[in-house]
């Protein structure tokens, strides 16, 4: 029979070596230089068109990067872009309003 201090020790450092791999992987993008997009790759990754991607350039709708004719897009910034016109749920109206 094992000794159950032992499998608790097992067990203890299995738990360290997961949060030390998970706490090196939140670490590491902050550290990683962020690869811009181009305009295909940007509309690719909106779902858009290109012509709708140039549109909201061209109205300053999109954060993006403009040097000489081209242009560049980073992507975290496309996805704040996106969860800044998050539109609420009724629920999340309501419960708002009764905390008034």
């Amino acid at each position: 029979m094992e000794n159950p201090f032992e499998v608790i020790l097992q067990r203890l450092d299995r738990i360290e070596s997961m949060l030390e791999n998970l706490k090196s992987d939140k670490i590491a993008p902050e550290n990683k230089e962020e690869n811009f997009l181009g305009p295909q790759e940007a509309a690719d990754f909106l779902g858009d068109a290109l012509a709708t991607l140039y549109g909201r350039t061209s109205k300053n709708e999109i954060p993006f990067y403009k040097r000489g004719k081209k242009l560049y897009f980073k992507k975290s910034e496309l996805i704040e872009w996106i969860e800044a016109g998050k539109c609420r749920s009724v629920y999340e109206l309501i419960d708002g309003a009764s905390k008034r």
